[in-house]
């Protein structure tokens, strides 16, 4: 699961281990080539690139090289002299010496610009993929990690210094990231001049790859780090993170977080999520959380976690886009970058009458190939495959294996929507069958 930039707060640095610290994402062309300074306000040149150590998940940055001018050797800069850095200006500790140390020339080490910006990527079958025209930072809790070579035309615009065009090309999903650990190991043939990325799948497996860079960062780091990073997401974006990472770093985290957080992480998952989180929980723990869940939501969590076989109303999330059949796909295209970021069903625009009754259906391809001035109801799939609340469990990923969707509407006898069920919320783990 990708953590969106849009949910993180800035990251301010704070020395106490115990207070909360924020994350953000960053992108190398954003901080390349900005001012860098003291913290007593002296200048000392310029970002021109980023150490980092290889790893096969995610790289981590170890310092900075700074250049200067007149001639002046570069300047290495250890990661842990750094205080903040931004797209303004990146500001680092005062030397405890009275000045860094210089750059030496034999020295073998990887930068990250000068060895991966602007090479071709090449798959398992040895056939380009794209150029990488920019890198995908994550700062979070003291620490710089590579998640994402970007090989989206944004980032060529965003390097040709055509910003305002690459916000128009990032609306309309030209916006492409391959995850870092997708990359091979960084080798010696790769140098500045010669050599290709190459990365450990071949490209039409790149189609399926869905970054959840929070989700994997937190299964590599340490237990302590760990907590400190998940404290440091807003809530939505912890959501997201925890519903990723697997059993054992839920169980890890959530015995860490007060149940007043869990509660406020819960309010973005559905309840089929939060079941299968709370299951694999310890029995103390999952009591606690079980107890201070109220209304709805409480009693369809009890339900998934003591039967089997539940209808779809207790399957189903309220989380989906309805939307009027008059509307133009160009008003539903706005409404949709409105909504869709608090809707857990994006995948699908479900048109519906004014008290809510099932016309049609959009898939949200089908809304990117449509003309912005036509009506919803003229490019709708009016045949829906629907279910009734009381359809059962089985009956439903039945459905589901038929048809291949990736989410069912469930309406009443009136056909009216009382709720969408995705085909992830459906189909039980190999141990829960």
């Amino acid at each position: 699961m990708t953590v969106n930039s849009g949910q993180i707060q800035d990251r301010h640095q704070n020395n106490s281990i115990a207070d909360r610290k924020d994350a953000r994402y960053i992108l190398l062309s954003e901080i390349a080539n900005k001012k860098v300074q003291t913290e007593s306000g002296i200048s000392i040149g310029r970002l021109k690139d980023l150490v980092f150590k290889d790893d096969p998940h995610y790289a981590e940055v170890t310092s900075l090289i700074v250049g200067r001018s007149m001639g002046r050797p570069p300047l290495n800069i250890p990661w842990n002299s750094v205080i903040n850095v931004g797209t303004e200006r990146t500001v680092v500790q005062d030397p405890i010496e009275g000045q860094f140390l210089e750059i030496n020339e034999d020295e073998d080490q990887l930068l990250l610009w000068d060895r991966i910006i602007d090479k071709r990527i090449l798959d398992t079958k040895g056939f380009a993929v794209e150029v990488v025209y920019d890198i995908q930072l994550l700062l979070v809790d003291n620490k710089l990690f590579i998640v994402g070579a970007d090989v989206g035309r944004q980032a060529l615009m965003r390097r040709l210094g055509l910003r305002r065009i690459s916000k128009s090309l990032l609306e309309n999903g030209s916006k492409r990231i391959i995850p870092w650990r997708y990359v091979q190991p960084i080798g010696p043939d790769l140098t500045s001049t010669k050599g290709d990325v190459k990365l450990t799948i071949a490209e039409e497996g790149l189609r399926d790859i869905h970054p959840e860079d929070a989700a994997d960062i937190l299964e590599e780091l340490s237990r302590e780090e760990r907590i400190h990073v998940f404290n440091a997401l807003d809530t939505e974006s912890a959501a997201n993170a925890l519903e990723a990472t697997e059993p054992r770093v839920q169980r890890e985290i959530l015995a860490s977080t007060s149940s007043e957080r869990a509660l406020q992480i819960f309010s973005h998952l559905s309840a089929v999520q939060i079941a299968d989180i709370i299951s694999i929980l310890p029995r103390d723990n999952a009591e606690t959380l079980l107890k201070m869940l109220k209304g709805d939501v409480a009693s369809r969590i009890h339900q998934l976690l003591s039967q089997h076989d539940v209808p779809a109303s207790i399957l189903a999330t309220r989380r989906f886009l309805s939307f009027a059949g008059d509307l133009t796909v160009a008003d539903a295209f706005s409404r949709f970058r409105e909504e869709a970021p608090r809707c857990v069903v994006p995948m699908y625009i479900y048109v519906v009458d004014s008290e809510q009754h099932l016309r049609g259906v959009i898939d949200i391809q089908e809304l990117l190939k449509a003309d912005p001035k036509d009506k919803l109801e003229d490019i709708m799939t009016r045949n829906c495959v629907t279910v009734a609340p009381n359809t059962m469990r089985g009956e439903v990923e039945a459905l589901f294996r038929r048809y291949r969707f990736r989410a069912i509407p469930v309406v009443d006898e009136s056909r009216k929507i009382i709720g969408v069920v995705r085909e992830k919320d459906v189909f039980l783990p190999e141990e829960q069958r």
